[in-house]
């Protein structure tokens, strides 16, 4: 029986797919591709409990590609493999998920590097200063998940949201969101195009509808904010 931790998962890799198709534009999208498998294949890793070695297969099969896009040899090419051996440390081995308050910065920066980091260093040489900018957003996605998994954390790990309360760590999130959205270069609230418009307003007021909405609704938060992932990628996309 397919769990719907796969579903979510699935849902959540498409997104990931739209954003950073849109941040690489359509004719990169094999690095879109990759990044929205390892983000499907990381997350069963961490999530099922069962059948684990059809992950690290597909993780191989991944790893392979990558091989071949960026040469076994590159600095990109190790920068994988080490966010691969994270993935796998995880939870067993070194357990850096238990570490004080490092899981959503390693959540954050592994989201960059598939994403953005590692894909542009390959195409260009370099990564453009305004890409850094997308770090914010993934700290966000991973304070969030800090916040829904705050009851099972308690007394095992370390997190932001357990050292202050509910309403604080929402604020923070709030403001953290406008902050990665005030840097946007692709919102455009006058623009003659009306499909860019409303999605620029519809970003522009999104940390509202999450702090006065949404957070009444702790299984709504999350997919909130990875849907937010597929509105970012969709308006790269259109302009």
């Amino acid at each position: 029986m397919i769990s719907k931790a796969f579903y979510t998962n699935i849902l959540l890799a498409s997104f990931a797919f739209i954003f950073s198709l849109g941040i690489l534009s359509t004719s990169n999208w094999q690095f879109a591709a990759l990044f929205s498998l390892s983000i499907f294949t990381a997350y069963q890793w961490l999530y099922e409990r069962q059948n684990h070695w059809i992950y690290l297969a597909l993780g191989g099969a991944i790893s392979l590609i990558y091989a071949y896009l960026l040469s076994p040899f590159s600095w990109a090419f190790t920068a994988y493999l080490c966010l691969g051996l994270l993935v796998i440390t995880y939870e067993k081995g070194i357990k850096w998920r238990k570490i004080p308050f490092l899981k959503p910065v390693f959540i954050s920066l592994c989201w960059f590097a598939l994403g953005i980091g590692i894909p542009k260093f390959a195409l260009y040489g370099h990564i453009p200063n305004q890409d850094f900018s997308h770090i914010l957003l993934f700290l966000v996605l991973a304070i969030v998940e800090d916040l829904e998994d705050r009851e099972v954390d308690e007394g095992h790990i370390k997190t932001i949201p357990l050292y202050l309360t509910k309403s604080e760590t929402e604020i923070l999130i709030s403001l953290w969101l406008f902050s990665y959205l005030a840097l946007s270069s692709r919102i455009d609230l006058i623009s003659a195009r009306l499909d860019i418009k409303i999605l620029s307003i519809f970003l522009t007021i999104a940390p509202l509808i999450y702090f006065i909405y949404l957070k009444k609704s702790p299984k709504i938060n999350h997919r909130y904010f990875d849907f937010i992932l597929f509105v970012i990628g969709l308006l790269h996309l259109l302009g």
